[in-house]
């Protein structure tokens, strides 16, 4: 039955028990032909397939279940919350605004019973309801591990709100922390633990950190990242034993330490479990619906009843079961969609981590660790010792199989999107990744506003393109307006430089960013080499004198053997040097230092080099090989001060020219090089044998 809009407005009772509206305008009116949808569990997809389903059908009788005692709550923040590095109510999800939605109602209550034959639950306070359709967003729990002394006071898991507090209230008594699990989870309870001034001690069973996302090089980098926040980190391990201090706390013996496999012990007084999850699939089974891993869905997220629907981390689709939150939200979409009458179906989510781990960005995506051999399989990868920088992606004939990166890399969504599309990449952009670790000349960034729009820019909340420039046009002018009108950027942030591209594009201004370090003398040194080459081509050339007697200081250098010998073997050393320094970025060298002090000497290189050239040819451009090897000398120095001078004004530009100003001109620079060491050559040879 259909209900004018009117009438729905003036609604003054709402019944969630029976889904009825009654005394509107004094007039009793029934709804109870209208539809009725039940949600059990408030995490972020629960939250969203209610939001999904009102924004199709405003005034539809919506009823959520919560099982914790506060407002929903965006669990991939705890801990930073436990950190505190946030507040409370930072992490709290919005529900639905009541004036806009009449029909839905928040309900803090554990669902004991689910009746699926007369379609009805039954809450812990003995409440009915019924229902038409029913949502499964149950979530899942932490898995405790089957180990001795489990049970002791001391022992936590690191799953919800609850957990979170009682482990702050803990650490600040808490002198050694042993943490069980390298996953994410386990890393993230480590990281906010050691903030704490606690002793923390962290246990991996597999060979290495975050085993299921990373490959070993990217595991090495990010256990390095973690010991350098004081976390000794034991792999190849798990905890076998939980001792007892003897001591009686709330009726339980408290922790003493543990014993891992390799029969080591470590005294601690706190054991924090993060060894996985198990999805919650308990009521789903009383009710006898289809149970496996998960609860068993089909391609529109409808369990074994087809009025029954199972989304997130408690279902099974195709038998796979997803333990991360940008999966739920992309099958809350697809269950609203069937809730509100419409066919779309799920075909699986990609299997994509984009996450920030201990303040470092790790992605992954795809197959990258245990694959099988094949002729046409393919892996190129970069690394860059110097900004800890690792990227790896696996091919199959010439499409991503695979990717995986430790470190920020501008490029991931891109690439994502190669991925999920199946194009190909083709072999220049190998090679330019092998130098550079990306595959585009073009800042990725600056491409961000001709993306589509259904281009996903946040991964965590599933928002699209299309929907941030909506946004914009709405009146959002910064990066933070766009995350609070759009939820983008809110979860684990990687996506905010792509909002603030987003931001420049659309309302052409600058966002305030930082200066480079030194960018004065690079200034300075850049503008000073390029005048000195200016100088160098457009200067008459030096004429010999008539007298041998009164000869001109400079020319008894350019033009007297022994000291054009002095200075033509100074340029060949300053050349190498050039050179050599080059490869420090390249090259990823990191013994040789920082890598803004040596561009400064290297801009000084350049001066110097184009002031001794002077010297060596008293301002002659030569003829053949002499004069190709000064063209390309002078090109190489106008090319290398370009590039300086666009690093040092890089803050005066907006944030996608000043890349791509920086690597046209740098890359001009790089492949101008190139000819010089086969130049010299010959130029040396040509001098001393011929």
């Amino acid at each position: 039955m259909s209900v004018p809009i009117s009438v729905m407005k003036d609604v003054e009772i709402f019944d969630p028990r029976t889904n009825d509206c009654v005394a509107l305008n004094g007039n009793a009116q029934f709804l109870s032909a209208a539809q009725r949808i039940i949600v059990i569990g408030s995490g972020p997809v629960g939250i969203r397939v209610v939001q999904e389903v009102l924004k199709r059908k405003p005034f539809a009788s919506v009823l959520l279940f919560g099982n914790e005692p506060f407002q929903p709550y965006n669990r991939v923040q705890l801990s930073s919350l436990l950190a505190g590095e946030i507040d409370r109510d930072d992490i709290d999800l919005p529900l639905p605004n009541s004036s806009l939605y009449p029909h839905f109602n928040y309900v803090i209550s554990t669902v004991k019973r689910v009746d699926i034959e007369n379609k009805s639950l039954v809450d812990a306070s003995g409440e009915s309801y019924r229902f038409d359709q029913l949502v499964f967003a149950t979530g899942a729990r932490a898995h405790v591990p089957n180990i001795q002394g489990v049970e002791q006071t001391g022992v936590y898991t690191f799953r919800n709100l609850k957990d979170t507090e009682f482990l702050y209230a803990r650490v600040t008594r808490a002198r050694h922390v042993v943490v069980v699990g390298g996953g994410l989870l386990g890393l993230e309870a480590a990281r906010a633990l050691s903030r704490l001034n606690t002793q923390v001690t962290l246990v991996q069973q597999a060979s290495r950190l975050m085993n299921r996302q990373l490959d070993e090089p990217s595991s090495e980098l990010l256990q390095k990242q973690v010991e350098a926040l004081g976390i000794k980190v034991i792999t190849c391990s798990g905890v076998r034993q939980i001792h007892s201090s003897g001591e009686v706390i709330e009726g339980r013996s408290s922790v003493s330490g543990v014993t891992i496999h390799s029969g080591e012990d470590i005294a601690c007084d706190t054991v924090v479990l993060c060894a996985g999850i198990k999805p919650n699939i308990e009521l789903a089974r009383d009710a006898k619906l289809k149970v496996a891993r998960g609860i068993v869905v089909d391609d529109q997220l409808t369990t074994s009843h087809k009025d029954i629907y199972a989304i997130g981390e408690c279902c099974e689709h195709q038998g796979t079961t997803y333990g991360l939150v940008n999966p739920g939200l992309e099958q809350a979409a697809v269950a609203a969609n069937a809730l509100t009458g419409g066919n779309a179906k799920y075909l699986g989510s990609l299997s994509v981590s984009r996450l920030k781990v201990v303040g470092q960005s790790v992605c992954s995506m795809g197959s990258v660790t245990e694959l099988q051999r094949s002729p046409f399989l393919t892996e190129v990868v970069y690394q860059n010792h110097e900004l800890s920088l690792y990227r790896k992606v696996v091919f199959l004939k010439g499409k991503v199989l695979g990717v995986v990166a430790y470190g920020d890399w501008p490029e991931f969504t891109r690439i994502q999107e190669i991925y999920k599309q199946g194009r190909t990449i083709y072999p220049w952009q190998l090679i330019t990744f092998r130098l550079t670790g990306h595959f585009w000349w073009k800042d990725p960034s600056k491409d961000v506003s001709a993306w589509p729009e259904e281009t996903v820019i946040c991964q965590c909340n599933n928002i699209t393109h299309g929907s941030l420039v909506d946004a914009l046009e709405n009146g959002c002018r910064s990066q933070e307006q766009l995350s609070e009108a759009t939820g983008a950027a809110t979860v684990c942030g990687s996506c905010k430089p792509l909002l603030d591209q987003l931001v420049e594009h659309h309302h052409g201004e600058t966002q305030q960013r930082g200066k480079e370090s030194g960018w004065l003398p690079l200034l300075v040194g850049s503008f000073l080499a390029v005048c000195i080459v200016f100088l160098l081509v457009f200067q008459p050339e030096a004429q010999v004198s008539n007298s041998v007697i009164q000869k001109p200081w400079f020319e008894s250098v350019w033009n007297d053997g022994y000291w054009k010998q002095v200075s033509g073997f100074s340029l060949l050393g300053l050349s190498v040097l050039g050179l050599l320094m080059s490869l420090k970025k390249r090259a990823g060298w990191h013994w040789m230092g920082k890598f803004s002090h040596w561009r400064m000497f290297h801009t000084l290189l350049g001066v110097g080099c184009v002031a001794t050239l002077i010297l060596h040819t008293g301002f002659h451009l030569g003829v053949n090989l002499n004069q190709a090897l000064m063209i390309n000398f002078l090109i190489i120095i106008v090319l290398g001060a370009m590039t300086g001078l666009v690093v040092a004004l890089s803050h005066k530009l907006t944030a996608s020219h000043a890349m791509t100003l920086r690597k046209f001109w740098t890359w001009g620079h790089v492949l101008v090089s190139w000819p010089l060491p086969v130049l010299l050559a010959a130029h040396v040879v040509s001098v001393y044998y011929f």
